[in-house]
């Protein structure tokens, strides 16, 4: 018997099934870019006093509510409060009291005062406004599950249900079976999980799916559950799902007395996810079976575990045997296990797994693994070991041995790198020198020998390096390359006591990238101005209403719109079912949610201009500025304007992409923490395109990307926010606070250098006290070459890029850009 024939439910079988290959196929990944965490400062600041906003006591109560709900989307909680209080206090209509009430559940609510919360929110759940005591509801629901209240959870969920359908049902149904399953009523968990899959018009569920066969297994619905866990395993193209439903219907066979069944299952957890943690559970179930397993798929399973001496004897056994088919692999990953397990255990085993590495290239050298085993041993030899020259030495052999392959350049230039870790500025230019003379063909040429050129200048050999940078010149069409090239040709003319040479070198480069760094910084030499200088004022007006009418002109004419189209926002996508879900999410906090049903139309009208514009205004009237963002920018793609040309566009795209946002927030931490707004604005753009609720791959969070043992850190100094806990990081307030509170640490650590300063945010302030010890003096330009981190580089170059843009949008001063 499946789900399909169990005529209690609603679905038929070809219904569901239908439903449910609709709901496993493959989607579209939205890639988010993973800004770098910053790192850990060991310093003791004395903790500072909050810069609350202070709300005008004299708005209405209607404007308070509306302003008690931006500080609840900026997570100053204390001050949304206060503001809901305030409108409370004037006596207002009962519509304006509800509003206020609710809010306040919801401040509370996120502090965790769940019993003032209840309060208030059941203040607003016995009003006349149905849809906020829905919402007030829902919220109640919330507090309820956490307080393990699960029969009062149920009803305020049904509740919400009643006076508010066809919203997110689906959700609450899932909320509902989630509390059912907990309660260990399977049959109820299943009929509130179907209706939450009937409930849902995208269809796109599979882990909701998966609750539904874990409750069918759990009610003792076994054949049901089996048939449903085979679809997702069939449907399914996420390598995760797939291994867990290899071991769950694995254990089913298993229970059946099915062994051979059961571990063809884990066999292919095992042979086909072996990155895969249900990979290692299963492992562990054939080993202690004592059914055979492929020692190599072994092997990486362990790898990827983390259990290094088991790959090791995995890789071993495989090695000894006569099957040849994964040698190569073999060795390669017990070569990284070797040098892991050195690192895991305290006791270096580089040499060994270099060792490894070396039996790879003489055994196999048509290995597909062949050049990654001479990057990992040039790697190990200088970041795990210490041993620059033995790097280069060993970059130089693969250019001996291989010197036709597509990747000799790029040996020669990690060669030259490992001489310029080691000091040898002399053998790293003459090594990247050659790049362009052994291999003019290659896209390594023009950043060797402008690193050449670098080497030469911080030899103090100025007139050694003004022929370089000339030679790199003529390597590149690149615009920012040949501002870069005419930048420090003229330095190098300076350097020498040619004055007016240098001035027409960086007149060359001031126009070659406009607002690209290198014409940025040479505009700054021409009128002799330090970096990120701040106009004499600016106005950061987040008005955009000025500007609409000149972009909604420009959108007729460019895409050859009819007259008569209606461009309003949001116009008819207001009654598209994912904009009022995403509103409802976002009035009830779940922003996530919200975001991912306006994202989906925003990708839905990517192709269509007029749905585009009328999209964008209402993004960041919502507070989805991120997604704005993208929306103008793939807008004027279309148009077929991009980087700097795309500042060519009407300025309300402008205004939308490098925007104004957060401002009663940031004002004050800025003036607080001495980190001017512009230059605030640009780094918070950078590191998360104000998105408050982003994470990063490398477990960053937030709007200005705080890593979590940065996060406690920052707040065991600022003594704030009170009862911390790393969610505070997704609070854009708190995010703001603590990152412009780290970078003023790191300005007043070097002395006011303002790109060393970013260095350290993105790199590391260990790493930028070497850099700046290298660079061995006060030039910026100098420095930031010196940065031997390539994304660490990028972001200087680019926050500089961002700034000049804010700089031109809201100052008043005049620059080549005007």
């Amino acid at each position: 018997m499946t789900i399909k024939n169990l005529s209690k439910h609603l679905l038929t079988l070809t219904a569901f099934a239908l439903l449910l290959s609709a709901c496993l196929q493959p989607g579209t990944a939205v890639i988010d870019s993973e800004p770098r965490p910053i790192q850990i400062l060991e310093a003791s600041p004395s903790p500072t006093e909050e810069p609350l906003p202070t709300p005008t006591p004299t708005k209405a109560p209607e404007a308070l509510v509306s302003d008690g709900e931006m500080a609840l989307f900026v997570g100053d909680y204390d001050t949304a409060y206060d503001i809901f209080q305030q409108s409370l206090n004037q006596n207002p209509d009962t519509n304006t009291a509800a509003q206020a009430h609710f809010g306040i559940g919801q401040a509370l609510y996120n502090k965790e005062d769940f019993g003032s919360a209840l309060d208030h929110l059941r203040q607003t759940a016995v009003g006349d406004n149905t849809i906020l005591a829905a919402r007030a509801n829902y919220l109640m629901g919330q507090i309820y599950t956490e307080l393990q209240r699960y029969d009062e959870a149920l009803i305020t969920y049904q509740t919400y249900l009643d006076l508010r359908p066809d919203v997110i049902d689906s959700i609450i149904h899932e909320r509902r079976g989630d509390i059912y399953n907990t309660l260990g009523d399977y049959a109820r968990a299943i009929e509130s999980y179907e209706n939450a899959f009937l409930s849902d018009s995208e269809n796109t569920m599979s882990p909701l799916v998966t609750k539904i066969a874990i409750a069918y297994e759990n009610n003792g619905n076994v054949d049901t559950a089996l048939s449903l866990y085979k679809d997702i395993n069939n449907n399914s193209d996420n390598d995760y799902t797939k291994a867990e439903m290899d071991l769950r219907i694995g254990r089913i066979y298993l229970d059946r007395e099915m062994p051979d069944e059961a571990y063809t299952y884990f066999q292919d957890a095992v042979n086909s996810f072996p990155y895969t943690y249900d990979a290692y559970t299963a492992l562990v179930s054939l080993v202690e079976a004592g059914v055979e397993v492929n020692e190599y798929q072994r092997g990486l399973v362990n790898y990827y575990t983390q259990n290094y001496p088991l790959a090791i004897d995995a890789f071993d056994r495989y090695l000894a045997s006569e099957n040849e088919a994964n040698a190569d692999a073999a060795l390669y990953f017990k070569a990284l296990a070797t040098r892991a397990n050195g690192v895991q255990t305290g006791v270096p085993q580089n040499e060994a797994a270099i060792a490894i590495w070396q039996q790879l290239i003489l055994d196999y050298p048509a290995s597909s693994y062949y050049v990654d085993t001479w990057e990992d041993i040039e790697y190990t030899q200088w970041a795990y070991m210490g041993e620059n020259e033995a790097a280069a030495q060993t970059s130089l052999t693969y250019v001996a041995q291989r010197p036709e392959t597509s990747e000799a350049p790029n040996f020669l230039f990690l060669a030259g790198r490992s001489y310029e870790r080691a000091g040898l500025l002399d053998q790293a230019a003459q090594t990247w020198m050659r790049v362009a003379s052994e291999y003019p063909n290659s896209d390594e040429t023009f950043r060797s020998t402008y690193f050449a050129g670098i080497a030469r200048v911080r030899m103090g050999d100025w007139a050694g390096a003004q022929p370089l940078f000339a030679r790199a010149l003529v390597l590149t069409s690149e615009p920012a390359e040949v501002a870069a090239a005419h930048l420090w040709i003229g330095k190098c003319q300076e350097a020498q006591g040619d004055i007016s040479a240098a001035l027409d070198s960086w007149k060359i480069a001031q126009t070659s990238d406009p607002f690209g760094h290198y014409s940025i910084r040479a505009e700054d030499l021409l009128i002799d101005q330090a970096p990120f200088t701040s106009p004499n004022s600016f106005d950061l007006d987040p008005d955009l209403t000025p500007y609409r009418m000149e972009a909604e002109s420009w959108l007729r004419e460019t895409f050859a719109l009819p007259g008569d189209i209606n461009l309003e926002s949001p116009g008819l996508l207001a009654a598209d079912p994912r904009f009022q879900r995403g509103l409802e999410f976002w009035a009830l906090g779940n922003y996530r949610a919200a975001k991912d049903e306006f994202e989906s139309m925003r990708r839905e009208y990517e192709i269509d201009p007029a749905q585009t514009f009328r999209l964008i205004p209402a993004l960041v009237e919502i507070g989805l500025y991120r997604s704005a963002l993208v929306a103008a920018t793939n807008l004027l793609k279309s148009a077929g304007l991009e980087g700097a040309e795309a500042l060519q566009a009407p300025e309300f795209f402008s205004r939308i992409r490098f925007g104004a946002y957060y401002m009663e927030w940031l004002l004050p931490i800025s003036e607080s923490e001495n980190i001017y707004p512009l230059l605030l604005l640009s780094i918070i753009r950078q590191e998360s395109t104000f998105e408050g609720f982003i994470d990063s791959g490398a477990g960053a969070r937030g709007l200005m990307q705080i890593m979590p043992a940065t996060g406690e850190q920052l707040a065991a100094e600022l003594a704030w926010p009170e009862d911390y806990t790393v969610e505070d990081l997704y609070r854009p307030y708190v995010s703001m606070r603590f990152g412009a509170n780290y970078l003023k640490k790191q300005r007043n650590l070097f002395e006011g250098d303002l790109f060393a300063m970013l260095a350290a945010y993105n790199g590391g302030p260990g790493n930028t006290l070497i850099w700046k010890e290298l660079a061995g003096s006060d030039d910026p330009d100098l420095f930031l070459e010196t940065v031997r981190i390539e994304e660490t580089r990028n972001y200087i170059r680019l926050i500089n890029e961002i700034h000049a843009v804010y700089r031109w949008l809201y100052g008043d001063n005049t620059s080549l850009f005007d």
